[in-house]
């Protein structure tokens, strides 16, 4: 979303915009890959807190824990004092209107709560947090000392935005908020266009003379991701020998901390003959656009993925989880399929469908191109925060 506020010139003709961000040379790439149009800048260095207190060598997982999890606890406090101070002068100097918080998941991170605080405390009148996944509560002991800083960021800001509807229903549970102070945005894009077409990139692939149908797969390789969901009933469907492969080919693009063991699952599953392995593509809309279908097995920690819109966009049928948002995004049956997370079963089944009609597979897309287009453009999404930046000041421009 954030690229959507920057690039388009419609909003920024409208608003004065000004953007603050905690310093990393990753975040700089990405940003510099993102923005397209020019506007002030502001980064702020801030301590790593986990970098603080990560120890790397020596210790079991569990002794690293209990090491980490109370040094963190004894460093947060003076580490939010300083963000506070840090982030209150620099509001003081720019003066905003509105302060619009861009955050993962809540809790949020500590330079986002921070924020929140030094806005209150430069005086802005209008403080709004979005909040991109879904809120953690109180069952899990390590939230307890949240509780209290919690309650001063619920009092201090006026709306939170969601991306979703169900991430608004968790989020207003955990932090008991009016229904006033919740409001669910979803998210939306602007279509990246392929810059090779389909058959340059299947020959890229090695798939230039495959027939069969392509499923891709476009995530980080960790856990929530389900890839070893994927993985698994994809050796069911072999062991039963419902699929071969002349019929059906599993691209997973992306990398991460699982590669090495799904790696060591296809080789020992013998799975090599219809999983392969990319790793990252320069642009990802050509590999989206060279495959069939899109399956995202995700099992916890998400809310509105980025890569549904990005396949709906391309006319592309999804397969994916109920979990979260992305029955919002997906309607089981008429743009995709819902599977349970973590259901082998189901998502056997789901693969198997799309492979053995096309006509489905066809209808599917169409109508996810469809869904696309009426609710997740970023032209909508921009259109739906201006309007809530109005409703922020009593509709007074």
């Amino acid at each position: 979303m954030l690229a959507n506020f920057f690039n388009s010139e419609e909003f920024l003709r409208a608003h004065l915009v000004s953007f603050s961000y905690r310093q990393s040379k990753r975040y700089e790439q990405g940003l510099k890959q993102r923005l397209h149009r020019s506007l002030p800048t502001y980064p702020v260095a801030f301590p790593d807190l986990y970098e603080l207190t990560e120890i790397r060598k020596g210790l079991s997982l569990f002794r690293k824990w209990m090491i980490m999890a109370p040094a963190r606890l004894l460093l947060a406090g003076p580490v939010l004092t300083y963000e506070v101070v840090v982030l209150s002068r620099l509001f003081r100097e720019l003066g905003p209107d509105i302060l619009h918080i861009n955050n993962g998941g809540y809790p949020a991170s500590l330079s986002a709560r921070a924020a929140v605080i030094a806005g209150k405390l430069a005086g802005i009148p209008k403080i709004l947090m979005v909040v991109n996944n879904m809120a953690v509560g109180y069952q899990r002991f390590s939230r307890w000392p949240d509780y209290p800083l919690d309650r001063l960021i619920s009092r201090s800001v006026d709306i939170f935005v969601t991306g979703s509807e169900a991430a608004a229903a968790r989020l207003s549970t955990v932090l008991n908020l009016p229904v006033h102070k919740i409001m669910a945005i979803h998210n939306g894009i602007v279509p990246r266009r392929a810059t090779a077409c389909v058959a340059v990139t299947r020959e890229r692939l090695g798939l230039a003379d495959f027939e069969g149908v392509i499923f891709g797969v476009v995530a980080l390789l960790i856990p929530r991701k389900g890839h070893r969901i994927l993985l698994e009933a994809i050796s069911k469907l072999v062991a039963e020998k419902r699929i071969n492969d002349k019929e059906l080919k599993i691209l997973i693009e992306g990398e991460g901390a699982l590669l090495q063991e799904l790696v060591e699952f296809v080789t020992n599953h013998n799975l090599s003959d219809w999983v392969v392995f990319v790793g990252n593509e320069e642009n990802i809309f050509d590999f989206m656009t060279a495959i069939d279908v899109l399956i995202l097995p995700s099992v916890q920690d998400e809310d509105l993925p980025n890569v549904i819109l990005e396949a709906m966009s391309l006319g592309k049928p999804v397969i994916s989880t109920r979990l979260a948002g992305i029955p919002e995004q997906v309607i089981d049956g008429v743009s995709g399929l819902l599977v349970e997370p973590r259901n082998v079963v189901q998502l056997a089944e789901a693969i198997c469908y799309l492979k053995d009609n096309p006509n489905v597979r066809y209808e599917m897309g169409r109508a996810a191109l469809e869904r696309f287009k009426g609710y997740f453009t970023g032209k909508l999404a921009l259109s739906n925060y201006a309007n809530m930046y109005l409703k922020l000041f009593g509709d007074k421009k």
